[in-house]
């Protein structure tokens, strides 16, 4: 099952959240769990949940988390439910927890549905990055997504997390790519600051238009509607690369 939630967040008076924050909820998360779960999911290379927090400026800070599978939305749920509070060690203080609000919940068959039985297939996305993203390549973080390093991310995830319903084929991604085209993009340079470490990235928004046949279109589609939960890019599990995705049935001039 897939799940998307937000919390709102209840900071000390005078504190701000950031999205480099992400890795400093995320070692609470951790310690919510039980140790040996914990200590599963630090030696997976691909976790089966996104987080992420950012200042949003209707409801103030949130706190985002997808999961993709059944066992982690329990584990990561239990202990956050009904307000409550969690103690960020690195910053020494407590920030209170409103109340879990489920933006989407559904099954990976409930998704491949929508995409693949939908009467019309939308031929452009807008993928927004809510927190800074990026991807390394031979050693280094890009500044830039590229089609290429989006859509091999989502599919990797997507077949790691749905073994079910595989997406597999020769020569697919490259299919794929060719038939994929970023139309805009109005994005800006964001740092990650992890431990000692300093990520450049990027967060703003970029439009996707797809071609190719309908079939082809329908996988696009799937797979972005997929992104929100999985997120895109290096360190989602930290506070990396979340997204969220609106859809286009015509491309827009």
């Amino acid at each position: 099952m897939l799940r998307l939630f937000e919390i709102p967040l209840f900071l000390p008076k005078g504190k701000r959240i950031h999205p480099s924050m992400g890795s400093v909820f995320h070692g609470a998360l951790m310690e919510h769990l039980p140790s040996e779960l914990a200590e599963a999911l630090h030696r997976e290379s691909l976790r089966p949940y996104s987080q992420c927090v950012f200042f949003d400026r209707e409801t103030g800070p949130v706190w985002r988390l997808g999961t993709m599978s059944d066992r982690i939305a329990q584990a990561l749920l239990f202990g956050l439910e009904g307000g409550g509070s969690i103690f960020l060690r690195q910053k020494g203080y407590e920030v209170h927890l409103g109340e879990i609000r489920f933006v989407q919940e559904c099954s990976f068959e409930d998704l491949a549905d929508m995409a693949f039985g939908a009467e019309t297939v939308p031929c452009e996305a807008m993928v927004s990055f809510l927190s800074p993203t990026s991807f390394k390549r031979e050693g280094r973080y890009l500044l830039f997504p590229e089609v290429r390093l989006i859509l091999q991310s989502l599919l990797m995830r997507w077949n790691a997390f749905c073994p079910d319903i595989r997406i597999e084929d020769e020569g697919l991604l490259e299919t794929l790519i060719s038939h994929t085209a970023m139309t805009r993009y109005q994005l800006q340079s964001s740092v990650f600051a992890l431990e000692r470490q300093r990520i450049t990235g990027f967060q703003g928004h970029v439009s996707l238009r797809f071609g190719g046949t309908d079939a082809m279109r329908r996988i696009l589609v799937l797979l972005t509607m997929f992104a929100p939960f999985s997120g895109i890019g290096i360190k989602t599990a930290l506070g990396m690369g979340a997204v969220q995705t609106s859809f286009f049935e015509s491309g827009r001039e």
